[in-house]
């Protein structure tokens, strides 16, 4: 079934405040608080279909100071290449697919 956020309440839910560079786990919801970093996804071994990441600009500041996420081996949205988040204030959540890599779902 896989670990994911959940849309009631917390269950699972691990909100994180980040401003630099930060290794991403299953679960997390990362509010950055500045831009010019990069994520790192989690490495393909530990993951299990359904797995989610979210990230959010909360600042308003990826349109001119990107946020990258970095595959670490896995695809996004069947891409051997990272994401760049350039659009200020963007919420990015990301679901986990062994087939597909991570899939961008808002």
């Amino acid at each position: 079934m896989g670990r994911y956020i959940t849309t009631t309440g917390t269950a699972g839910l691990v909100q994180r405040t980040v401003g630099g560079t930060y290794s991403a786990q299953v679960n997390d919801q990362i509010i950055c608080t500045a831009g010019g970093f990069t994520i790192t996804l989690p490495p393909n071994a530990g993951l299990i279909a359904n797995d989610t990441i979210q990230i959010i600009d909360a600042v308003g500041v990826a349109g001119s100071s990107n946020v990258t996420l970095a595959r670490n081996g896995s695809l996004i949205q069947n891409l051997a290449q990272d994401l760049i988040i350039n659009v200020n204030n963007a919420c990015v959540t990301l679901l986990y697919n062994p087939t597909y890599g991570w899939l961008i779902t808002r």
